[in-house]
């Protein structure tokens, strides 16, 4: 018989995920990569001991060859390498096949974060006219300004809201626990949901009281992103990284954006200071100073005149009123 995930060492590796509090979805990511390369290997390689550097080198060239992004390849790399390093610690293989097996090269991506105007018009277009649309605007209010994952968010329970505290109670990766705090308003909001709804158990029921899909999350926020003339890509993850972005750029320490965000590294954070000197970048270049005169300025100003507005605009606009107020 071929090599399957049903195989007793695929088996066994999956079991020690979970053991190691990886998510249901992260678990199901392992066994797809697993089994994609367990389709790749011959039919009639039927051991895991048989599987060479050759096999994994060859699989790896294919995704390379299908034009899969760097990153999805990198991806499915390091969870090969994870389950042959794991195979070869529970001395069930006598050499790893995986670790000479290179790690492509993947570019630096910064966090997808909106400016602060397209997170105002993002809230703006939800209406409260029906009792999903109600549900929507305390959802996406509080993964926003708690800077929830779409996982923490569905997962939420009436008992994880303090009222008196004015905090929320979140179980992140790995079941590690923080709290947030938030503003009075969103805690008002909360309390009236709560109230309106009958709540008892999960604070966003979906139907038959079942916990709601990230998939349907994702769905939802797409619309009201289309709805707000939001042209570029917005996820659940986007409103996560728009808030580190925006108490950065207010003057919150980093210190404060790891914690709310339930980073184990500090590292981790940095990359939104990453972002944040990239919008430093944009207002430098700019913005007019003493500087720019002549014919070279005029026509700096007439070009910018010019071309469309855009959000980078409204954000430059906005961070500027508020370098003057403070």
């Amino acid at each position: 018989m071929s090599l399957s995930i049903e195989h007793t060492d695929a088996r066994d590796f999956f079991a020690y995920l979970r053991l190691k509090n990886l998510s249901a979805r992260t678990i199901i990511e392992y066994q797809w990569v697993l089994k994609d390369f367990f389709r790749f290997c011959p039919t009639d390689l039927t051991a895991t001991q048989d599987v060479t550097f050759a096999h994994l080198r060859d699989y790896v060239a294919g995704l390379q060859e299908r034009k899969l992004a760097a990153k999805t390849v990198s991806d499915r790399v390091i969870i090969l390498k994870r389950f042959f390093g794991y195979l070869l610690t529970e001395g069930r293989l006598i050499s790893d096949p995986a670790q000479r097996l290179p790690m492509p090269k993947v570019g630096k991506r910064l966090p997808k974060a909106l400016t602060l105007a397209e997170m105002q018009a993002f809230f703006s277009v939800m209406s409260r006219s029906s009792r999903s649309a109600r549900r929507d605007r305390v959802l996406f209010e509080l993964m926003y300004a708690g800077g929830l994952r779409v996982s923490e968010a569905v997962g939420l329970r009436v008992e994880d809201i303090d009222f008196a505290d004015g905090s929320v109670r979140i179980i992140g990766k790995g079941d590690k626990e923080r709290r947030v705090y938030l503003k009075p308003a969103l805690m008002q909001l909360l309390q009236e949901h709560i109230a309106v709804e009958h709540l008892a158990s999960l604070l966003f029921p979906g139907r038959n009281g079942k916990t709601l899909t990230p998939r349907l999350v994702e769905l939802r926020i797409k619309r009201y992103a289309k709805a707000a003339s939001i042209t570029r890509l917005v996820t659940p993850h986007t409103l996560r990284h728009s808030i580190a972005v925006h108490c950065l750029q207010g003057g919150a320490p980093v210190n404060f954006v790891q914690g709310l965000l339930g980073h184990a590294s500090l590292a981790t954070t940095g990359k939104y200071l990453q972002l944040t000197d990239q919008m430093a970048k944009e207002i430098a270049l700019k913005t007019r100073t003493a500087l720019d005169r002549g014919e070279g300025a005029r026509e700096i100003r007439a070009g910018y005149r010019l071309r469309p507005k855009t959000a980078w605009d409204v954000f430059v606009a906005v961070v500027m009123e508020w370098l003057a107020a403070n």
